[in-house]
């Protein structure tokens, strides 16, 4: 009788687990149907959630045109412009964060530094884009993941920097910018 409880308890754990695995399947399950591109490709996960990187950024793009090649120009465009307004949005954060703390915002030459070291390094920094991988959706429009190395913003903005005009201001404005580069060096080793 014991050897028949045992058995039958024995099954009984089996079935448990068994049950137990199988509802675990279910549920990863219903997080819905995979998209399958037009190209026969599932879509990636990088298509709804940007991925993140110590030491590179990443940037979607999107579009859906006449043809494919023009949608791929397209979507690199779009992915760019956003890698733009995040160099552009670090980099003025840190340059009104620097002479905020600084007390430089009365010096104009010093302001029209940041300014212009800004839009060069974002200009700059553009040339280091990677397409990293391309998607087709079911519709026919084209995503692209790119990416940059957030050094190439730094790199960028050093040479910015460098080849400001040097007069007794921008000298003074040469000096804040290094450490406006230290800080820039932070925040973008904390995003």
């Amino acid at each position: 009788m014991k050897k028949i409880a045992l058995a039958l308890a024995a099954c009984l754990v089996v079935m448990l687990v068994s049950v137990g695995c199988t509802s675990g399947k279910d549920v990863s399950a219903q997080k819905g149907p995979a998209i399958i591109g037009a190209e026969g490709v599932v879509q990636p996960g990088w298509v709804m959630t940007t991925p993140k990187g110590e030491d590179v950024h990443y940037e979607t793009g999107y579009a859906k045109l006449s043809n494919k090649a023009n949608s791929i120009k397209r979507a690199s465009a779009d992915g760019k412009e956003k890698i733009s307004q995040w160099i552009n949005t670090t980099v003025e954060n840190v340059v009104v964060n620097y002479t905020s703390d600084m007390g430089t915002e009365g010096d104009l030459q010093a302001l029209e530094a940041f300014e212009s070291i800004s839009r060069q390094t974002s200009v700059t920094s553009l040339m280091g884009v990677t397409q990293e991988a391309l998607w087709v959706d079911p519709d026919g429009g084209v995503w692209v993941l790119l990416s940059i190395p957030k050094e190439n913003v730094e790199k960028a903005f050093q040479s910015a920097s460098q080849e400001f005009e040097r007069n007794d201001a921008a000298r003074y404005a040469e000096y804040k910018m290094e450490e406006a580069l230290a800080m820039l060096e932070r925040t973008l080793a904390n995003q």
